[in-house]
């Protein structure tokens, strides 16, 4: 029970107890999309495309347009101009709230506080053979000390001494099996190895020492309960808070938005229509949360609330998003 409140990054003694009903809703089974999660977004860029919507792939967006109060496109770091009757955001509304998307496009959210950080990680991706005992799908492995854990990560802004480990076995189904397909004829899989970490990524860059001994204190609870990690076939592919602060600006490699801690705390996420007339939000760190099936139904409501609304901007135009065009 006390994993649950990391998978919205808190910690379970700061939670409301609310989160606790997760467990209703896994007993009902857990859910994979076939082809990975990657595939989930191939789906989506091919029905955007099928109704003649295009989309600007590796293109930066400098500024959101607001003239007279509305949200009328956006700029691209080009200098090229992408005029809209609506722009929906799919980022951190830290982003948003900061100025990185134009001084203008700032007020639409209030600037989270930096308190409000949920977790970040450092993760390993790796292909290698373990041996002790079987793993399923979805693995952790409990800290002894599971409250010393979160007061590293929340109050210290530390990494643990002795951290939980989460093991995706993504070549395994939940019988334990794991799916040959030729590729690893030695009996290697490829792993997601991640232990929680603060989200100071924009303000501390871990040392590669401290990553170091990390990745030697999570070798070793894997190993106190009798699992090994063999030798990779290639080096881990390591990801740091650092590193996802980079690729999420202005969150410090959080990846969940807002913690939820407090019995208010999802009251203070944003909800689909920010402050600004024409400019929507989705994504991990507004409602109704972080993870792929929360943050689809984001997605849904925005669209939902776009639509509903659309007969008040500017319908002759297409619908412009950080990622590109979307053409009604």
């Amino acid at each position: 029970f006390g994993r649950y409140a990391t998978y919205c990054g808190s910690s379970p003694y700061l939670s409301p107890a609310t989160l606790m009903l997760i467990t209703h809703v896994e007993q009902e089974g857990v859910w994979l999309v076939e082809g990975g999660m990657h595939s989930f977004a191939k789906a989506l860029a091919r029905l955007v495309e099928a109704k003649g919507g295009s989309i600007l792939y590796n293109t930066k967006v400098s500024d959101i347009l607001i003239r007279h109060g509305q949200a009328v496109g956006v700029r691209l770091d080009s200098g090229a101009v992408c005029e809209a009757c609506a722009v929906v955001l799919n980022g951190d509304v830290s982003a948003l709230a900061t100025g990185l998307l134009g001084d203008g496009a700032a007020k639409a959210v209030k600037r989270p506080p930096l308190s409000s950080r949920s977790l970040s990680a450092v993760t390993w991706n790796m292909v290698a053979r373990t041996k002790g005992f079987g793993l399923v799908r979805h693995n952790v492995f409990f800290s002894n000390d599971y409250k010393a854990e979160f007061n590293a990560l929340f109050a210290r802004k530390t990494l643990p001494q002795e951290p939980t480990v989460y093991i995706c076995a993504q070549d395994r189904d939940d019988s334990g099996l794991v799916k040959l397909d030729g590729s690893n004829p030695d009996g290697s899989e490829r792993l997601l190895v991640l232990v929680n970490a603060p989200a100071c990524g924009d303000t501390h860059s871990f040392t590669p020492e401290e990553i170091t001994q990390c990745q030697q204190r999570m070798a070793r609870k894997l190993e106190d309960c009798g699992l090994t990690i063999e030798q990779q076939q290639e080096p881990s592919l390591i990801t740091t808070p650092k590193d996802f602060a980079a690729l999420f600006p202005a969150t410090g490699g959080a990846l969940y938005g807002r913690a939820m801690h407090g019995a208010m705390a999802s009251f203070a996420r944003p909800g689909s229509r920010s402050k600004i007339k024409g400019l929507y939000l989705t994504g991990g760190s507004v409602h109704p949360g972080a993870g792929v099936p929360m943050v689809a139904l984001s997605g849904q409501i925005a669209a939902n609330s776009l639509m509903a609304d659309l007969t008040s901007l500017r319908p002759s135009r297409p619908v412009a998003t950080a990622g590109g065009m979307l053409t009604r």
